[in-house]
């Protein structure tokens, strides 16, 4: 790993938690990032913040025991390898764990710390090696060279905002950090916290269909469209964003929108600013119509283009390749 493997050790008995560091600190201090947490609920918002590639969680706790701690540690991150330390008359629930959530080792209290380490050193492994294997299966087939000529943003993530792959717009927008940026854990974040909540519940519901989020850029006063899709085969649990930022790259023109899609110039303004990221009431404002015709324009152009969402067409309008032979 080019940095240092995360564990988390999540046991309400600080005393044990105590053993295991005086036990791990002096052999794997260097090559590992330890944290020791007392509280389960307080371990699962660490995770939120920044994922742990294995987790080693005692079984019986307060308030959240270890199967619930497990849960809600793979919803975050389904990659995060999972360890049980469980009492000799839990092993029957313990087995039921196995099978009902991603725990991947689990071991009886107490467990001899030479056992223990061997089992965490497995873990890392098994997720290194997870993670070169989706990294290698979601390189496209087609080359980089080709997603890189693009004047769009392609970005493939994980739900909890993981990055898997970027082509160069993509980096070069999270570069500047106006909108989007990619943490040192190559996480996906927004720069402007007020987005960030919208942002991961575009990531986490691409179920039935497309998402869109528009993310102001304050300096230029236009926004960063982002379109979130659910990615076809592979990992269920990856999604792709299609991001176009107008400080990049000329909008459509109305007259390119209009020969393109054969539409009137009205429809065509309207299309115009909604591929730019402005809202419909925006839109209405900048055209100075009201809402009602905005809505009953935009209704005309799904028809036209056989789209049925605002995601779906701004979508279409990005990967029109006449859009760029146009421009």
């Amino acid at each position: 790993m080019s940095v240092k493997p995360r564990i988390l050790f999540v046991d309400d008995e600080p005393l044990l938690l105590e053993g295991i560091r005086r036990s791990l600190a002096p052999s794997h201090q260097r090559d590992w990032e330890m944290v020791f947490e007392t509280d389960p609920v307080a371990a699962v918002e660490l995770h939120r913040l920044k994922s742990f590639d294995v987790v080693v969680t005692d079984f019986m706790m307060p308030v959240l025991n270890g199967i619930g701690l497990a849960v809600e540690m793979n919803e975050i991150d389904p990659g995060t390898q999972i360890v049980m330390l469980t009492g000799a008359a839990d092993l029957t629930t313990a087995a039921d764990v196995i099978n009902s959530t991603q725990v991947v080792r689990f071991f009886t209290k107490p467990c001899a710390m030479d056992i223990l380490e061997k089992g965490i050193v497995e873990c890392v492994h098994r997720r290194e090696e997870r993670r070169q294997t989706s990294e290698s299966v979601m390189k496209p087939a087609f080359g980089d060279e080709v997603l890189d000529k693009l004047s769009i943003g392609v970005a493939i993530c994980e739900q909890n905002a993981r990055v898997v792959y970027m082509n160069q717009f993509a980096v070069e927008v999270c570069a500047t950090q106006k909108t989007l940026s990619v943490d040192a854990a190559g996480f996906l974040r927004t720069v402007n916290p007020r987005y960030r909540d919208e942002f991961l519940a575009c990531l986490k519901e691409t179920e039935k269909q497309d998402r869109a989020i528009s993310l102001m850029d304050d300096e230029i006063g236009r926004a960063v469209s982002i379109i979130v899709s659910r990615t076809k085969g592979g990992d269920a649990n990856r999604v792709m964003l299609l991001i176009a930022d107008p400080s990049r790259h000329v909008a459509p023109s109305v007259d390119i929108l209009q020969s393109i899609y054969s539409l009137p110039p009205s429809e065509a303004r309207i299309l115009h600013f909604i591929v730019q990221g402005f809202s419909l009431q925006e839109t209405a404002e900048k055209m100075q119509i009201t809402e009602s015709s905005a809505r009953t324009y935009l209704k005309r152009v799904f028809f036209k283009t056989n789209t049925k969402s605002q995601p779906e067409l701004i979508r279409s309008v990005l990967l029109t390749p006449a859009l760029y032979m146009a421009s």
